[in-house]
């Protein structure tokens, strides 16, 4: 991830309002936060899904593709209660920022945990699905 990348995100992140609703889905604005923060403890092995290989990838591809929403891996599922939950607002938004940061100086040589869905990827991968991820729900929220 480029550190103009990270800087957009961090600059959208700000953006954040708490009492901002969603353009679409079911996740409240601090749902999103960890959510997302979630998917970085994810990739570096912090969080591990409840279940693996449950889903073909090429059926997340095909829904991503369609702008339609994908299975959220078991245990990451906000709206059930599932995951980091929500805290203080500004606190959870800098814990999401210091993930950002934290995954982006992972060195090239990093092995990353595995995917539930996707099972073990490069840091090219890794970084594909974070950025697309990460704009996706900064876009849920408008920013």
């Amino acid at each position: 991830m480029t550190q103009e990348k990270i800087n957009s995100f961090i600059n959208r992140i700000d953006n954040l309002r708490p009492v901002q609703k969603p353009k679409f889905g079911k996740m409240n604005v601090n749902q999103v936060i960890c959510h997302c923060a979630d998917a970085f403890r994810m990739a570096i092995g912090e969080m591990r899904a409840e279940e693996y290989g449950k889903v073909e990838p090429s059926e997340i591809l095909a829904l991503a593709r369609a702008g339609k929403s994908v299975p959220v891996p078991k245990g990451f599922d906000q709206v059930k209660g599932e995951g980091t939950q929500p805290g203080e607002f500004l606190e959870d938004v800098a814990t999401l920022k210091n993930y950002l940061i934290k995954f982006s100086k992972l060195p090239d040589d990093f092995i990353y945990a595995e995917h539930p869905f996707f099972g073990y990827m490069e840091k090219q991968r890794w970084d594909s699905l974070m950025e697309y991820h990460l704009d996706h729900h900064l876009k849920q929220f408008g920013v």
